[in-house]
């Protein structure tokens, strides 16, 4: 496993990256600048995006660009090993993203039929018109588990939305992990 690399490039300086418990730390030195930045691995898509000699890792938020890597730089292996380690530790940090089994209480029609209503009011149904299809089909048969758990997966699918949806239902807020709840106290 490898958790540190050090890439150096002749016309673009260096680039060093470091895994460091839920985050990966990266120092950028160039010719035009210095830079130093902490990324937590949970907001990471584990599968990066190659662009000719750049490999980035993309926000699953807003699908900008937040790490770059030169490929295969310090050598073939190492950055590869590098890679598969980073991809592996970003599926292990997925306590960011709601799941079905943190929600220990009752479900009721009148908890999802008021969610529903509030995102209706306040978003555009268009934009997140499976989430509330979804929520529709678990308000008609609370009691199944299969049913939380596509509302769940539609949600975080969801990309840019979620934000707004965790505003105007604090429904999802009770599909929180508790680790991400304790961090967030």
């Amino acid at each position: 496993m490898t958790n540190k690399i050090v890439q150096v490039h002749p016309e673009n300086g260096s680039r060093e990256f470091e895994l460091i418990e839920d985050a990966i730390e990266y120092r950028i030195k160039s010719p035009f600048a210095d830079e130093e930045l902490s990324v937590v691995l949970s907001v990471l898509d584990p599968e990066p995006v190659v662009d000719g000699s750049m490999m980035y890792f993309l926000s699953e938020v807003n699908r900008e660009a937040l790490l770059k890597l030169f490929v295969d730089l310090p050598d073939k292996e190492t950055f590869t090993n590098f890679v598969h380690t980073v991809q592996q530790r970003i599926r292990e940090e997925d306590f960011g993203k709601l799941n079905a089994a943190n929600r220990k209480s009752e479900i009721t029609s009148e908890q999802v039929d008021t969610t529903i209503r509030m995102l209706e009011t306040n978003l555009d149904s268009a934009n997140i018109k499976d989430l509330l299809s979804s929520l529709q089909q678990l308000s008609e048969a609370p009691d199944k588990r299969e049913y939380l758990e596509k509302v769940v997966d539609v949600f975080n699918g969801l990309g840019v939305q979620q934000g707004s949806v965790l505003t105007y239902a604090p429904f999802f807020n009770t599909l929180i992990s508790s680790t991400y709840e304790d961090d967030m106290s």
